[in-house]
């Protein structure tokens, strides 16, 4: 589920999953060419979105999987993002945020993590993947529960930019299980907000990948099982552009049918050796998206590669 957090203090997510679907997103940022907390001159660029997904952030700083501390790895892109010259005017984690299963401590650790980014006015979305859990999120922040969801059991809402919006959906079915699913609730939704908003491209995110061939009988779905509903919905909507999304823990740009599908890179571990691990820094253009890779390790001949999505 899209989570919206502004002004997150070490001990406190403040999380909106209300917002009203046909606004923007209120950002509580530092006006462009204004100092920060700090004294430097910080300049928001309005179409650019920071984009990071599988964070797995577990909860003690300590924990280590597949020989990688996950809560350093997001430390520094948090540190990398605060240097920026040019800042974006929000940041996604695009699911997964939580270790395996979403325990409570997971998510204040990653609340620590995430701190200096609201301690510097940066907006966070954050959407729900197969190993978080909204329950203990919700048991920590009974108090920020919305009262009248957009969808039922699911948090959805639109981040807009000058030149796209940008649907953030929820495709949490079970947690740690490592299908996902929509429903037909979000995709009725999805419907009906694509069609009021026709006005500017539009950037469908989501955490699991779009599977278009069913699994193998008595396999289960390893992405999302509604993907053809789903890709039904964005073809026939000429003004949908792109699908965003993490889970598969690969960084590939491709297309399907005339829709981009931009795979995210895990900020956390890699599953094959030759991938890159690290964030994207997206700018979106009148006639389509500029994405830069942004590597955990510096040294790595990808970093800073920059792709264009065009349309």
């Amino acid at each position: 589920m899209p989570l919206h957090i502004t002004n997150v203090s070490r001990r406190q997510f403040i999380v909106s999953g209300g917002v009203a679907a046909t606004s923007a997103l209120v950002a509580n940022h530092t006006p462009a060419g204004e100092p920060d907390k700090q004294g430097s001159e910080r300049v928001i660029d309005p179409d650019r979105l920071a984009l990071l997904s599988d964070t797995h952030i577990p909860g003690r700083p300590d924990v280590m999987a597949r020989g990688v501390n996950m809560t350093n790895n997001l430390r520094q892109v948090v540190g990398e993002l605060l240097a920026l010259k040019t800042c974006p005017s929000g940041v996604v984690i695009n699911g997964d945020c939580a270790y395996l299963q979403g325990l409570p401590a997971d998510y204040q650790n990653l609340a620590d993590c995430i701190a200096p980014l609201s301690d510097a006015g940066v907006p966070l979305h954050l959407t729900m993947g197969n190993h978080d859990n909204r329950g203990p999120l919700y048991d920590a922040l009974a108090n920020q529960r919305p009262e009248m969801p957009l969808v039922e059991s699911k948090h959805v809402s639109i981040v807009q930019l000058p030149h796209a919006n940008f649907f953030l959906l929820d495709s949490l079915f079970q947690v740690d299980v490592v299908t996902g699913e929509l429903g037909k609730p979000q995709l009725k939704w999805l419907v009906k907000r694509l069609d009021e908003s026709s006005d500017k491209p539009a950037i469908i995110v989501a955490h699991h990948d779009p599977q278009f061939m069913p699994p193998d009988v008595g396999q289960a779905w390893g992405g999302l099982r509604d993907t053809a509903p789903l890709f039904e919905i964005l073809k026939s909507m000429k003004h949908v552009k792109a699908y965003i999304y993490g889970h598969t823990h690969n960084w590939s740009i491709g297309q399907h049918e005339g829709i981009h599908l931009i795979n995210l890179p895990p900020v956390a571990y890699v599953f094959a050796s030759d991938q890159p691990n690290g964030w994207v820094n997206l700018r979106a253009l009148p006639d389509g998206l500029e994405l830069q890779l942004n590597t955990i390790d510096p040294a790595d001949h990808r970093n800073g590669e920059k792709i264009t999505c065009a349309w």
